[in-house]
């Protein structure tokens, strides 16, 4: 059966306002985004003027939209939200920004996020904690927690985030809105502070999947339309995995939602992705770890002045504790190039295990909770309790993402209801490398039978 869309409130009413409109509508968007930022420390600079149309015509003209800030933007600083990168101020825009500026749309600012992009809360000591849009006393989840909270509080239509290993679909699960992960290698890359030249990508939050569709058509051009499917044609993977030790509430909500999509006619199957978890866990750091290692100190060595440049110089300019020890870490390891070779290769082999288990299974995507757990309390930086149990919370938020953001697959968080207690819970698709466009037309239709 087929199910109509609601009416949402992401890039539909901008782009059915005229020109005239769409300047107030700016006006109004940057002084949403002022007090965003004071509230909830959702952005860490807005624009001093109000941002102009692009005046190009082109299918985002005059459209706001939020910026990462470890994404570059010529006129903003790029800190990654670190001291570390407080004197970087490029004088041109990454190309994905260039690309949407070349659309007509604009940058209203840049947001907030876990420092150097390398945790799961954003939970920063510089610029404060993202605070949760449903509830200010919980994290919007990280490491875009900013850009996901923007979206949700209602600044911008759509945000640019970075995704190492869950951090644009983790915070639009928290935030209650959509996040796309595209395959690694689908959006140009450059310009951006990187932590793993293997795992990063340039992601999307929206209202809806169909806004996601028409930004991403813009930052790949290459993009071909596919029709969303029938959802009594749709085949689902179960992957059990990734259902282990939730959350209740989280688990009440996914059982809802899954129930739904089958009163739909969406059919269900189990599929095993052999290794999945224990190559995010163990290879897939290894990736981070190495990569890191090596450009961090490479960006910062392109501040004015740096000197002689390594992670150990870099720490006393580093100010959350949780990403100083993480690069403590780094320093101290010492992966050799014979243990980056080892954690390439299980890459590879797990993207193979996904294309083998999808292609078995007759499955368009594998599906499961995005996080396996509710949005912790701020604060609750190391550890967090899980129904009276205690768990690491870095490792525990960012489970689900783990396999597939290292098999660099295409990932799209959807909201899937809410929590007893009130707070979003979000599906996540895995869908075939490179098939993105299959992807996001499978979760224009399921998010129409979703909650």
């Amino acid at each position: 059966m087929t199910v109509q869309h609601s009416q949402d409130p992401g890039l539909g009413p901008w782009i059915a306002a005229g020109s005239a409109r769409r300047r107030s509508m700016r006006r109004r968007a940057r002084e949403t985004a002022a007090e965003e930022q004071r509230t909830h420390h959702a952005w860490i600079s807005v624009g001093d003027e109000l941002p102009e149309g692009g005046g190009r015509g082109g299918p985002l003209d005059g459209i706001p939209f939020a910026v990462k800030d470890n994404i570059d933007v010529a006129g903003f600083t790029t800190t990654a939200g670190s001291p570390l990168l407080e004197h970087q101020r490029p004088v041109l825009d990454a190309d994905v920004v260039s690309l949407l500026r070349q659309a007509g749309a604009v940058v209203l600012g840049k947001t907030n996020l876990h420092e150097l992009a390398f945790g799961g809360t954003s939970n920063n000591r510089t610029h404060g904690a993202v605070r949760n849009p449903v509830d200010p006393t919980r994290v919007a989840g990280g490491s875009s927690g900013g850009s996901a909270a923007a979206v949700a509080l209602g600044s911008v239509p759509f945000a640019l985030g970075t995704d190492t290993g869950g951090s644009v679909t983790v915070p639009s699960a928290f935030c209650g809105v959509v996040g796309f992960r595209p395959t690694t290698g689908r959006y140009p890359g450059t310009g951006v502070v990187n932590l793993s030249t293997s795992r990063d990508t340039v992601g999307l939050h929206t209202r809806c999947v169909r806004d996601v569709r028409l930004v991403d058509r813009v930052i790949a051009p290459s993009a071909r339309p596919a029709p969303p499917p029938d959802l009594s044609e749709v085949v689902l993977g179960l992957v059990p995995s990734r259902f282990d030790d939730l959350q209740t509430e989280v688990a009440q909500a996914l059982d809802g939602a899954l129930e739904l999509l089958r009163q739909h006619g969406v059919t269900f199957v189990d599929v095993q992705v052999p290794g999945d978890l224990a190559v995010a866990g163990g290879a897939g750091l290894d990736l981070v770890f190495y990569e890191a290692a090596r450009l961090l100190p490479a960006r910062f060595a392109l501040g004015p002045g740096p000197g002689s440049v390594n992670l150990v110089t870099m720490l006393d300019r580093i100010a959350s504790p949780d990403v100083r020890a993480l690069v403590e870490h780094l320093a101290a390891c010492g992966l050799s190039a014979a243990d980056y070779e080892a954690a390439r290769l299980a890459r590879a082999e797990l993207r193979r295990a996904y294309g083998d288990a999808l292609a078995a299974s007759g499955a368009h995507a594998l599906v499961g909770p995005t996080s396996p757990v509710l949005p912790p309390p701020i604060g609750a930086d190391d550890v967090l309790d899980v129904d009276g149990r205690p768990a690491p919370t870095f490792a525990t938020i960012i489970r689900n993402a783990g396999p597939g953001s290292v098999a660099g697959v295409p990932m799209l968080s959807l909201p899937a209801g809410t929590s007893a207690s009130g707070l979003p819970v979000g599906l996540c698709l895995e869908g075939v490398f490179f098939a993105d466009d299959d992807l996001l037309a499978l979760g224009e239709s399921l998010e129409a039978g979703l909650p």
